[in-house]
């Protein structure tokens, strides 16, 4: 690991320790580290161990600060919608949706002609079922009225019924 890691990783651990015991984040303004050295001198019985822990962060306090100042702390990333919405892959499959279905609302047969917002949907919501987002069996065609009461919890499939042979 570098060096910039270690302490960035060092700064969410004690992070997680100051939550983890007074059950709030640190304060604005205060150093996660100095915190959690204090917090962990309050709960430390001995003169001596208090003493130590003292020094130690009388002795550090500007080398703490500066990594924490100079700390990259990593982050959890998730595609957010308007992330995915803005992909090539997705505005790909949802003009071929558009040109396969045409452009009218499965559900109540609006169109642009008719004033409607054209909206791809998702029958499997992406919120549920991620893994089907690029699949363009669980596409359809709504208005954005029908798409908008649909949400993300209704799985109707609106769709016109394939005729067997």
């Amino acid at each position: 690991m570098t060096k910039t890691r270690q302490d960035g990783l060092r700064v969410t651990r004690c992070s997680k320790y100051i939550r983890a015991i007074t059950g709030s984040s640190t304060p604005k303004g205060q150093s996660p580290i100095k915190l959690a050295y204090r917090l962990l001198a309050q709960r430390v019985s001995s003169k001596r161990g208090q003493e130590s822990i003292a020094k130690f962060l009388d002795d550090n306090a500007q080398a703490m600060q500066d990594v924490i100042d100079q700390a990259v702390l990593p982050r959890k990333t998730k595609k957010s919608a308007p992330d995915f919405l803005l992909t090539y892959e997705w505005r790909k499959l949802r003009m071929k949706a558009i040109a396969h279905y045409g452009a009218r609302c499965m559900c109540c047969g609006a169109s642009p002609e008719t004033g409607a917002v054209i909206n791809v949907d998702h029958i499997k919501p992406r919120k549920l079922f991620p893994n089907l987002a690029l699949e363009f069996d669980n596409l359809q065609i709504l208005c954005s009225t029908c798409n908008h009461g649909k949400g993300n919890w209704d799985m109707t499939d609106w769709r016109p019924k394939q005729k067997t042979v």
